[in-house]
């Protein structure tokens, strides 16, 4: 298992990141500097932020002094803190440590941290005046036609700031003397050229997309009007879109009339150097499953050796695979382990797949493996024995399309209804090409296992043959909703991975993800027809959809429609954000009377999941019906801004 928090061993290739920030914060021509490290959640921002710390750290003295580097999450003190004190606080605690204990340098700490104690809640002077100047400030530095409106909304914060009681329950008379914001940083930047010994302060900010809106633009202020002097450099690791949401958020007053918010240049005014993490590509995603499976098996002096050996290959070929079973063979040579082979095999299989499926994102993938070994685990405890790489196939499936992963399960739970038996081993080998003669290829798990083993073991073999081509698909036991199934492109994709499961007994296998099966929606009970427009209903390709309404609407007869509308549905709650909801919303256009149905399925769906398909539910849902009134009715009074906006737009309002 791998711990799913950051790290200071680089598994993912960083070091020309590292190189980057490393140069870029050593240079003091550069300072005062203000870096971003963007990337989505769980692409290393944090992992990234610790090596580069730990390189900091490592950089001897020289002339000029050592760097001091300070680790902050603002998310951390939220509720608690102010966090403009926080961070200020930090700071000097830290720097507290690079002073003689009697000397004038501590004083002047000591004063500094004295003064910072004033800028703790429940100071609302403070608070009122200093965010949105500063934002007037960097509103007029990227474009002046802000200023004036920037201006008037820090008038009117400043204003409420100073009534006689504020949120807190404290009057103005109680509160200290408010501290200069100028007064503070000239003081500061006093202290910090006193500290011969410093080359330059370094803040790690993590997290700052965790946090609400006023603790972003906060934490950016306490920044840019208390600590950027010389010889500081502050690195904001975060999420650039949510960033950019919550300083609009924060100031809705900025907002241009018909244009986005200030949020993007906002980020752009305040980070002088961005860092952006790349998504892994397929081959990075390959190379780091093979690296966490090595860390699982080895001892610490093989795997240092196995992750020297991708260093070089990286440094050789930065976008290829640097470690496979066949690379690490190399290195290890008859010392290397065979669940580590085993592992590497399956890992191989599915790393393409599962490494564009998720995004190329880190975290994902070693989540994916971590669910992989607690099932296996899990399994081991209840005496039942689990293939790592047939489990590995069926959860990326699992992962990435859960509504063919229900319908692969309905299938495979039908039984032998209507020749189903073999009709997985047959879309299998139709997609691997024929054989000579018409004869099945023998798949790489030949022999049969589960159900199906007792009838090999008294000679009796199975007569499904290889069709010859593809219009023989069907009469080869692959009927026509197989074959639309199959040939769907990431459905082609995964049936070709290895290893084959036509033979498998794949029941032990749903046991473990059976949370999110739906049991009693078994297509199988279904005419082949409805089956058919099921799946239509659902496939990725919109001609394909709208062409099974189109059908639905002439030719499903009412005492079907129901039963339809349900399955149909049950895969909606499943994926919301897949094709199905798609159909849902084009099949409720054509057809108006299942409108309630679906609305009522809708609102057990929270709305934020529902965002991908927003626009597509709003345009197709029928105006007008009450259903569909009483769910605009929740989006509207929704705290997500978009869906109010979108609500209010299928109402005709402005």
């Amino acid at each position: 298992m791998w711990s799913d928090n950051e790290t200071d061993l680089d598994l993912l290739g960083f070091d020309f990141l590292v190189d980057e920030m490393v140069v870029a914060l050593t240079q003091p021509r550069l300072l005062p500097l203000t870096m971003g490290v963007t990337g989505g959640w769980g692409s290393g921002k944090s992992s990234l932020l610790r090596i580069v710390s730990a390189e900091l750290a490592d950089i001897p003295d020289d002339e000029t002094g050592h760097f001091v580097v300070v680790s902050f999450s603002p998310w951390q003190y939220e509720g608690y803190e102010d966090i403009k004190a926080a961070l200020t606080e930090a700071v000097l605690a830290r720097l507290q440590q690079e002073v003689e204990a009697d000397g004038p340098q501590a004083e002047q700490v000591g004063r500094l941290r004295r003064m910072a104690t004033s800028l703790r809640r429940p100071v609302r002077r403070l608070v009122g005046t200093a965010l949105p100047a500063g934002a007037a400030i960097a509103a007029g530095a990227v474009d002046p036609a802000l200023a004036d409106a920037a201006s008037m909304i820090a008038q009117g914060m400043v204003g409420s700031s100073e009534s006689s009681q504020d949120s807190a329950g404290y009057s103005s008379e109680e509160e200290p003397e408010p501290v200069a914001a100028g007064a503070f940083r000239q003081q500061f930047g006093e202290l910090m050229e006193s500290l011969h010994k410093v080359r330059a302060v370094i803040v790690m900010i993590d997290d700052l997309d965790r946090c609400l809106p006023h603790t972003v633009v906060d934490t950016f202020e306490a920044i840019r009007l208390f600590l950027n002097v010389d010889k500081s450099a502050f690195v904001i690791a975060a999420h650039a879109e949510v960033v950019q949401a919550a300083i609009d958020q924060r100031y809705p007053g900025l907002r241009r009339s018909g244009a986005s918010g200030l949020g993007a240049e906002y980020l752009e005014k305040m980070l002088q150097v961005e860092i952006n993490i790349p998504a892994l590509s397929a081959p990075e995603a390959e190379t780091y499953m093979h690296l966490l499976l090595s860390e699982l098996h080895l001892p610490q002096a093989k795997f240092t050796a196995v992750k020297e050996a991708v260093d070089q290959r990286r440094r050789g070929s930065a976008l290829g695979v640097a470690l496979n079973v066949g690379m690490a063979a190399d290195t290890l040579g008859p010392d290397m382990p065979p669940e580590l082979y085993r592992d590497m095999i399956w890992a191989a299989a599915v790393a393409p797949v599962l490494g564009s499926g998720l995004r190329g994102n880190p975290r994902q993938i070693k989540r994916f493996l971590n669910t992989l070994k607690l099932r296996l685990a899990g399994a081991e405890r209840r005496g039942t024995t689990l293939d790592a790489a047939v489990l590995a196939k069926l959860m990326v499936l699992e992962t990435q399309y859960l509504s063919d992963f229900q319908r692969l399960f309905d299938w495979q739970s039908a039984g032998p209804v209507n020749d189903r038996g073999n009709w997985l081993f047959a879309a299998e080998q139709r997609v691997r090409g024929i054989g000579e003669a018409g004869e099945l290829e023998p798949a790489a798990n030949e022999a049969p296992e589960g159900p199906s083993a007792a009838g090999a073991r008294d000679g009796r073999r199975s007569t499904t043959r290889r069709p010859q081509s593809r219009e023989a698909a069907t009469a080869g036991g692959l009927d026509e909703e197989v074959r639309i199934w199959a040939e769907q492109p990431h459905i082609d994709a995964w049936l070709r991975m290895e290893p084959a499961l036509g033979r498998k007994d794949l029941g032990p296998y749903f046991t473990f993800a059976r949370a999110k099966l739906t049991l009693g929606a078994n297509t199988a009970v279904l005419s082949a027809h409805i089956q058919e427009l099921l799946g239509r209903l659902q496939s990725d390709v919109a001609s394909r959809r709208r062409g099974a309404v189109t059908q639905v609407a002439e030719s499903v007869v009412p005492a079907d429609l129901p039963t339809l509308v349900d399955h149909l549905l049950q895969a909606v709650l499943h994926d919301p954000a897949g094709p199905a909801t798609d159909g849902a919303a084009e099949l409720c256009e054509r057809i108006p009377a299942i409108a309630p149905t679906v609305c009522e399925r809708l609102k057990l769906i929270p709305v934020e999941i529902l965002r991908p398909k927003l626009a597509t539910l709003v345009r197709r849902l029928p105006k007008g019906d009450p259903a569909v009134m009483a769910l605009l009715d929740g989006w509207e009074s929704s705290t997500s801004g978009a869906f109010v906006r979108t609500a209010r737009q299928a109402r005709g309002r402005r």
